[in-house]
């Protein structure tokens, strides 16, 4: 390829797209003319605020499932001061767990380890491991599990959903995947 053509190629390696003064990068149909044919219409966006679902209880860690689908599934981990999960094994499904708040031990076949808040750790299938928190605060984990195992989502404490905003402006974002799904789906 003649490097001339460098930048008109999306392709090129040295594409330098352009973002606009917001900073947002183009759309993909601003990229390319590839169809969106692949796209599932049918699927629903679930927003939840995880604060809803913060349960804590004196006698042991709690596990409340925020989120499922038949791949995937999001839990969320509160464990007091002192306390434990106990011994964990989830044979099909592979676990990302990342702490929110608190300071956490993993305690796995291979040793322990310890994550501060933003820290993750990735658990495969069949692994035996718990979650310590050795610490004075409380620890609040986020584990997501795929394949997920069979527990129902459940209800949250508190359905005030504080960090779920339902924008009246949708931005430049929004308005472009609006205008795509309307052609996709014959609005």
């Amino acid at each position: 390829m003649d490097p001339a053509d460098a930048d008109t190629d999306p392709t090129s390696p040295d594409d330098a797209r352009s973002t606009d003064p917001d900073g947002v990068a183009p759309g993909p149909d601003e990229v390319t003319d590839m169809p969106v044919s692949d796209v599932d219409a049918s699927g629903q966006v679930v927003p939840i605020d995880l604060r809803d679902y913060v349960l804590f209880s004196t006698g042991s860690a709690t596990r409340v499932r925020t989120l499922a689908t038949d791949v995937l599934a999001l839990d969320q981990w509160c464990i007091e001061p002192q306390q434990s999960t106990g011994v964990l094994q989830y044979p099909d499904g592979d676990v990302a767990y990342t702490v929110i708040g608190g300071r956490s031990w993993f305690v796995t076949e291979q040793g322990e380890v310890g994550l501060d808040p933003l820290g993750s750790l990735l658990v495969p299938a069949g692994t035996v491991h718990g979650i310590d928190n050795r610490g004075s605060d409380p620890l609040i984990i986020v584990a997501a599990m795929a394949p997920p195992d069979d527990l129902p989502v459940d209800d949250p404490q508190d359905p005030a959903g504080l960090a779920v905003r339902d924008d009246e402006q949708y931005g430049r974002l929004g308005r472009a995947l609006s205008e795509r799904f309307g052609r996709l789906l014959g609005r």
